[in-house]
């Protein structure tokens, strides 16, 4: 790169991200790739800063990388990549590592932690559902869940390396304050109660919020429960049971023909 002439920043997001794309100084890899191939950048020699945003896997950095060096373009190209520290399966629990929102966690405090948010080109949640601009609200209340179940698998649970956790939810609440887009944002851990002394039993409440250029997108509160697993499968079990037989109970003839009486008196609603 030169070290006279200033340099232009351009951001890559991954093809799911296309509807952000229509920014200035914003392209999916796709999209980049072939500006590359058609010469766009071949005609003057102003360097270039090419920057990862949200859905750019490693192979696709590769890619672009290898792309550049092919057609002559590596020295005007300045590329930024590092691949995300991951949160591991049995802290994110996730079997699928795009599906993990969660990288480079830390503790920043005695209750504070914090994390960056990774969303893979091919997250769960967006393969059925993207549009616009902005990333989907799911996945801001989803990176409120697997970071509160990393925290307390890393920082708390592990205190009891022969137990094995079952988190329960007993209540969560998000509310979005701004758009959040596909590139980076820091997620905050505030703890606000922890009782740990009880290795059969470990509660918690805590904020959880999502930030992203100077602003809060949201904050979730929650509280939840980390049960020793053979405590909370035993009951699980039980109540597992008792909605079989109840479905099985009101499936008989007999109950079927009752409610379908009952339905007959009553009107017909449709839920949205």
């Amino acid at each position: 790169m030169s070290a006279t002439a200033t340099p232009r920043t351009l951001l890559l997001v991954g093809d799911r991200f296309v509807g952000f794309a229509v920014q200035q100084d914003v392209l999916t890899v796709s999209q980049f790739i072939e500006e590359m191939r058609l010469g766009v950048y071949s005609w003057d020699s102003q360097p270039i800063r090419v920057r990862a945003g949200q859905g750019v896997t490693v192979d696709e950095w590769e890619l672009v990388r290898g792309e550049a060096l092919l057609l002559g373009l590596a020295e005007r190209l300045d590329f930024d990549f590092r691949a995300p520290d991951l949160a591991g399966r049995g802290e994110a629990h996730k079997h699928r590592s795009c599906n993990t929102l969660i990288a480079d966690l830390r503790r920043d405090g005695e209750d504070l932690f914090s994390a960056t948010l990774r969303v893979h080109n091919d997250n769960e949640l967006l393969i059925d559902h993207q549009t616009g601009e902005h990333v989907q609200g799911m996945v801001a209340v989803e990176a409120a869940r697997q970071m509160f179940l990393a925290v307390s698998e890393r920082y708390h649970a592990s205190r009891y390396l022969d137990r094995s956790y079952y988190y329960v939810i007993e209540s969560l609440n998000t509310d979005f304050e701004n758009f959040l887009f596909p590139l980076d944002a820091t997620i905050v851990y505030h703890t606000v109660r922890a009782e740990l002394d009880n290795p059969d039993r470990l509660s918690f409440e805590a904020e959880i919020s999502l930030h992203q250029a100077g602003r809060r997108a949201s904050i979730t509160t929650v509280s939840y429960t980390a049960f020793d697993s053979p405590v909370i499968e035993a009951k699980e079990h039980r109540r597992a049971r008792s909605a079989v037989e109840h479905a099985v109970r009101t499936a008989s003839p007999a109950a079927t023909a009752a409610g379908a009486a009952a339905a007959a008196r009553q009107p017909v609603l449709v839920g949205a």
